[in-house]
Order: structure tokens, then sequence, then C-alpha cells
């Protein structure tokens, strides 16, 4: 909340006491006016981390400030030198009290949820990975065989896609794909695949799709 609302909302609530006095309607116009404008910032600039539980804790502070301040203002409102100065006391006490609050951590029980969550995170990230291997006798030379492996992963949507030789390899997302022909005599091949990756149903799937195509 800027400064400049800071201060209108102090100087409408001065202007109200020395023309109505009531002192105690007024120390509630002032912490009611801070407790709305809080509430309108979390309704549409989001909450933060216990927003809505210190709204009322900062609105019975203010209440209790605001009504020792503006009793002491409507008592010494006549004498000129003591009603300023308790104006320029009573500022510099807000803005220590409020330094003070923005400088102060409640528990934050969320963030043992959020430290959980990255743990899981890394213990699977750290895990070996899931690998499903198929191999078959192919009535094709090595050569086609990897041939057809290379249109396999490109048809399956495979991105960094390399032949070297008659072995084919290739990413899909986190899962890493082999496909590798041997000559068995002149006109057959021995196949075999594997798939590597985190997720165990994706592997296999993919393991599949790649036996199938060839």
């Amino acid at each position: 909340m800027g400064l400049i609302l800071k201060f209108a909302i102090l100087f409408f609530c001065i202007k109200h006491l020395l023309d109505h006095g009531r002192p105690i309607t007024t120390a509630f116009i002032y912490a009611g006016s801070f407790l709305i404008l809080g509430f309108l910032g979390g309704l549409f600039f989001g909450w933060a981390e216990y927003g809505l539980l210190l709204l009322p804790f900062n609105f019975l502070i203010d209440a209790v400030v605001g009504l020792v301040f503006f009793s002491l203002l409507d008592r010494y409102r006549d004498r000129l030198f003591l009603f300023y100065a308790l104006i320029v006391a009573g500022i510099a006490m807000n803005f220590g009290f409020h330094l003070w609050i923005s400088n102060f951590t409640l528990p934050d029980f969320g963030s043992e949820q959020k430290v959980a969550a990255s743990r899981a995170h890394s213990a699977q990230s750290s895990a070996p990975p899931h690998l499903w291997s198929h191999h078959k006798v192919l009535n094709v030379s090595a050569e086609i065989c990897a041939q057809r492996g290379v249109a396999s992963l490109h048809a399956l949507n495979f991105s960094s896609v390399v032949r070297n030789g008659t072995y084919v390899y290739g990413n899909s997302g986190t899962n890493r794909a082999a496909v590798k022909c041997v000559e068995h005599d002149q006109e057959s091949s021995f196949l075999y695949i594997a798939v590597a990756g985190p997720v165990k149903r994706s592997v296999e799937d993919l393991r599949n799709k790649i036996a199938w195509s060839m």
C-alpha cells in the first residue's frame, strides 16, 4: 500500500476527529479502512501465505493504536504544539510497527509439503530407469532392418534420431530407444530393441509400438 494512501487515510481520520470528535469512532474508521484495503488487495492481487490470518490481527492492532492516538489528539486538540507532536510521533510509531510486522514470519506449514514433494521428486529422478527390451529374427538384411528402425522412430515422433551403421537411436520425451540390427545370415537379421525411461507404462508402450512397426 502506497505512502500516499496511508497519509490520505490518516489525514481523513484526523479531519473527522476535528469535525466530530468521537475518537472511538475515528479509531474504528482508521482500522476499518486498512482492513478493507487489505482484503481488496488480497482478493485482486492474490493472498500471500497467511495473508487472511494477518488481516484481523492487523485490524485489532490498528484499532487499539488508533484509539490511543485519536484520544490523545482529541484531548490536546487546543494545544497546537502537543497536537502536531502527537501526529509526528504517531506516524513514526505506525511506520516502525508495520516495518516490524513485515519482518515477522509465521510458521509456513505449507513449506513442509513442498519439501516432501521435492524430496519425492528427487528420489524418483535419482532412481534407476525402467528398461524394456525385445528381440526377434527378421527375414530382411541388417541394412533394411536399420532403415525400418529409422522410419519407425520417425513415425512415433522420436527426436534426435541418429543412425550409426545398422544401429539406430532416438529420444521420446524422457525416454531413450535403441534399435540394433545384426546380420544373421545372408537373408535375415537379428533385431534387438531396448527402451529406457522413468515411467514404466510409457517405456513398455514405446517398446511395443517399435516392435510392432518393425
